[in-house]
């Protein structure tokens, strides 16, 4: 559209097509039943509690992140009407603490209100990520992934809500850094502390940085507990050695379904290696990072579908269907809270409760 006829509709002396008003209400990321109300909506800013990462550029919060965070907060509203209407109740999140708490025993509460067990953990590997999130979606905790942001934007959100508390993921971050950051923002919501996380271990600003320091240290010990790691053969086998191959890292990183870097802060942390050799490695690490945001897709990948069942998740995705069973919901709204097509909508129905054909 030229700048001339944007100009001469803005001014309300010619009228958008349908079509082009759809268009428009997709850019500029604004439901069009907003821009029927007489005055502009006042008061609704999703992000005025976050802070900003240091290294995000100031343009980009005010994009991709403000309309992931609201896009969470608008699927979030879905859930509740979803729930109250499906006569569902929703859990109450009980799972609370301070950041003056003993990390190791929260970190335990942690998994123990999870039910998350050793043996079970001991079998997920690749499946970390995908274990925890099911578990803490049975918590009634919507998680959801998203596409499309760099990682300098954020790595995790918490919007600590009394009830249906939400976590975004970066789906640009690798498997393993993902199940480190659900578990750090899982600890946002347990101190009720909403906010937006990025690569470090050190938070950007002081202000933030007992929080950050905190969530961090009880995400690495909930996901690696302190008794399990000292125990591994490997570890028992290192002695006094304070040094560590990358290839034992890789091999620790495996068994806990954790990152390189979170076994070797767990080691550090439990005096099995020196603050010097953390921060020697640390810069390799950070190149992997740099690495992963500036990768682009591959021609193929998933299915559709399957992509976007692992943004909604599997909980958000049933409670959509179970609208649609209750005739709370048609067809054509089903495919529209899954951003899906409506002949595509059977595959993601099979996909996300695990039916065959």
């Amino acid at each position: 559209m030229s700048v001339d006829k944007l100009l001469v509709c803005e001014s309300g002396e010619k009228q958008l097509t349908f079509p082009q008003f759809l268009k428009a209400a997709n850019f500029y990321k604004r439901a069009p039943a907003i821009f029927y109300l007489n005055q502009p909506p006042k008061g609704f800013q999703p992000i005025q509690d976050f802070r900003r990462l240091r290294e995000t550029p100031e343009d980009a919060f005010k994009s991709g992140l403000e309309w992931a965070i609201r896009q969470a907060q608008e699927r979030r509203e879905l859930a509740l009407e979803l729930r109250a209407d499906v006569g569902e109740p929703i859990q109450e999140f009980t799972l609370r603490a301070t950041v003056k708490d003993d990390v190791e025993n929260l970190a335990k509460a942690v998994r123990d209100y999870l039910g998350v067990r050793q043996v079970d953990q001991q079998g997920w590997r690749a499946k970390a990520f995908d274990n925890w999130r099911a578990a803490i979606e049975a918590k009634d905790v919507l998680v959801f992934m998203v596409p499309r942001l760099a990682l300098t934007e954020m790595r995790g959100v918490a919007i600590a809500d009394a009830r249906l508390p939400i976590i975004l993921i970066n789906s640009k971050d690798r498997t393993n850094g993902r199940t480190f950051t659900l578990l750090h923002e899982f600890c946002h919501l347990v101190v009720r502390a909403s906010g937006i996380s990025g690569l470090d271990f050190v938070a950007p600003e002081p202000a933030k940085a007992i929080v950050e320091q905190f969530c961090n240290a009880v995400a690495g010990a909930s996901l690696v507990p302190r008794d399990w790691l000292l125990g591994e053969p490997l570890v028992r086998a290192k002695g006094q050695d304070m040094n560590w191959e990358n290839d034992e890292l890789a091999a620790l990183a495996a068994r806990f379904g954790a990152s390189r870097e979170v076994i070797l802060r767990r080691l550090l942390t439990l005096g099995r290696t020196t603050n010097a050799f953390y921060e020697s490695r640390r810069a390799a690490f950070q190149k992997e990072y740099d690495a992963l945001d500036q990768r682009t897709s591959s021609t193929g990948g998933p299915p559709r579908h399957l992509t976007v069942l692992s943004q909604l998740g599997r909980s958000y995705t049933r409670l959509v269907f179970r609208g649609y069973y209750d005739r709370q919901l048609t067809l054509r709204d089903v495919a529209n809270h899954l951003n899906m097509q409506v002949n595509a909508v059977p595959d993601i129905e099979r996909a996300a409760f695990g039916m065959n054909g």
